[in-house]
């Protein structure tokens, strides 16, 4: 099983529309973008001044601003050809559903609960996910001191413990906190965490609201495999309250919604873990998931005036990363 993690790993799977939609995708995005910036910044500016009525407009925009980018890559997809205009059709396709995972159901039987998450660890480690999200954090580590590190929506803090124990392993300081609103994960996530003895810190914390943050209190601010639960405005939101608060960069990372991952997912949830459960939320995931392009646009619309980095990364996931400029305080 280590092998087949190493192979998912260096090869990556790769939808087909990484490659035949990317340039539709991108120039969707960026035409949508060009039309709403000026909204965008003129709520961001109503949101930077307390506004709370403004939250609603700018999630409002950011769901309609993607709606209008699908429906443009599907036009200029089927001007490209049969071949891009087939693959686009059956992403959008795949891409539609209100199923929900098992996860997502909070009067879940607990033993399930408890289940379904050891699993999805142990997914994550095999394939390498965990340590390819550490890597996508690295840069923006601090290197003369301890990187306080801020973990959204991070469930039971599989990817906090997992980064805890990567940074010990490689000699790197780092002062993790894991953040849900479900007490009930975070409690999991401390358990685990007393066990092994690893230094991470839980609490509850709504990824929507951070006000009860100061501004560079934490130097990173993570998501990882949560974006698929919300919809574009709520993770427009997400990301704008995100670069209030780091004080060196923001990370989100999710899978990136692939037809074929969708096939494979599952299988190996049957196959590997016996799990059906694991298989049903791994389908329900990859149908939920978005594409590199729609997340920039996302991003941009919570940051209009910045430079946003959002791509593939292996082994089959969406990466969204936004450093800041300077940290707060500082005299560059």
């Amino acid at each position: 099983m280590a092998r087949v993690g190493s192979w998912f790993t260096a090869t990556g799977i790769r939808s087909p529309s990484i490659g035949l939609l990317a340039d539709a995708r991108r120039t969707a995005a960026d035409t949508v973008l060009a039309r709403h910036r000026d909204e965008a910044r003129a709520l961001a500016a109503r949101l930077d001044a307390g506004d709370r009525e403004a939250a609603e407009a700018y999630g409002a925009l950011a769901d309609r601003a993607l709606e209008e980018m699908r429906e443009e890559v599907i036009r200029r997809a089927r001007s490209l050809g049969i071949a891009e205009h087939v693959t686009a059709s059956l992403h959008a396709r795949f891409g539609r559903t209100d199923e929900q995972e098992y996860l997502d159901d909070i009067a879940l039987d607990r033993g399930m609960r408890v289940r379904l998450l050891a699993t999805l660890d142990s997914f994550n480690t095999v394939v390498g996910n965990y340590r390819a999200f550490f890597r996508a954090m690295e840069p923006l580590l601090a290197a003369d001191r301890p990187t306080r590190i801020l973990d959204l929506a991070a469930g039971h803090g599989g990817f906090a413990l997992e980064a805890t124990r990567i940074a010990r392993e490689r000699g790197i300081p780092i002062e993790m906190t894991a953040t849900d609103l479900v007490p009930e994960y975070l409690a999991l996530g401390e358990e685990a965490a007393r066990r092994e003895g690893l230094p991470v810190r839980f609490a509850v914390q709504d990824a929507l609201d951070l006000s009860n943050l100061r501004a560079g209190e934490h130097d990173i601010l993570i998501c990882t495999q949560s974006l698929h639960h919300f919809p574009p405005s709520m993770n427009a939101r997400i990301f704008r309250e995100a670069t209030r608060i780091a004080g060196r960069g923001v990370v989100l990372i999710d899978g990136c919604r692939s037809l074929v991952q969708g096939m494979l997912a599952p299988v190996l949830g049957v196959v590997r873990y016996r799990d059906s459960a694991f298989a049903h939320d791994a389908w329900v995931s990859c149908r939920r998931f978005y594409a590199p392009e729609e997340l920039r646009l996302i991003a941009s619309l919570a940051v209009p005036d910045e430079p946003v980095e959002a791509k593939w990364m292996r082994p089959a996931h969406c990466l969204v990363r936004w450093r800041r400029s300077h940290e707060p305080g500082s005299n560059e």
